[in-house]
């Protein structure tokens, strides 16, 4: 490992009240326009817009991410209690299509993700190279993320239960007080995507 667990909780407490908490919280109640900002930064910052080329949705009449906006806003968190990765791919399905029946999985994870979290989990090529799983295998990819996740949840959990201790090192100590931190970092979200952060060291 080259951090410790207590980088990756700090990191993604940064990566939150920077970005997916705003992604998530727009996605959710944002106004259609809102909604299209959000997906246009998430995008870029997750480096997934290129495999959505402008020719599929500006180059047919529609406002950029249009398409996108449409197909995430259909989906509740209930449509994925069930069979997680089934319904991850019919989502996967209706934006492939949309965008010229491009690779679309990572991002369709990405989005699924910032709207709805658990039980989503992120598709990430950094990720799926530190668990060893084939590109473009979801249900591989998701038993052998929950199979090392279950290795490293106590000492995540137990590293985020001190996390408010810190608070006062994140990025934005007006939304991140003690007690909000606390909160926050206790949900069982918070401690996969800290878990996220560090497969992805891991898998560079």
């Amino acid at each position: 490992m080259k951090h410790s667990l207590e980088y990756f909780s700090l990191r993604y407490l940064d990566m939150w009240l920077r970005h997916d908490r705003l992604y998530h919280e727009s996605m959710n109640n944002g106004t259609r326009e809102e909604k299209l900002i959000s997906i246009r930064k998430a995008a870029t910052y997750y480096k997934v817009a290129r495999n959505l080329p402008k020719k599929y949705d500006e180059g047919i009449g529609c406002v950029r991410y249009e398409p996108i906006v449409k197909i995430i806003d259909k989906a509740i968190a209930s449509d994925f209690s069930g069979d997680t990765v089934k319904s991850i791919s019919k989502v996967q399905d209706k934006i492939s299509k949309a965008y010229g029946d491009r690779g679309v999985l990572s991002i369709t994870t990405k989005l699924l993700w910032l709207k709805i979290r658990d039980p989503i989990i992120i598709f990430d090529s950094q990720a799926r190279k530190a668990l060893n799983t084939e590109d473009g295998d979801l249900l591989g990819f998701y038993k052998a993320w929950r199979a090392e996740y279950s290795m490293h949840s106590k000492a995540i959990a137990a590293v985020c239960a001190k996390l408010s201790n810190v608070s006062k090192y994140s990025c934005d100590q007006t939304i991140a007080t003690p007690a909000y931190v606390k909160a926050i970092s206790a949900q069982p979200w918070f401690q996969e995507r800290v878990f996220d952060v560090y497969l992805w060291h891991e898998g560079q």
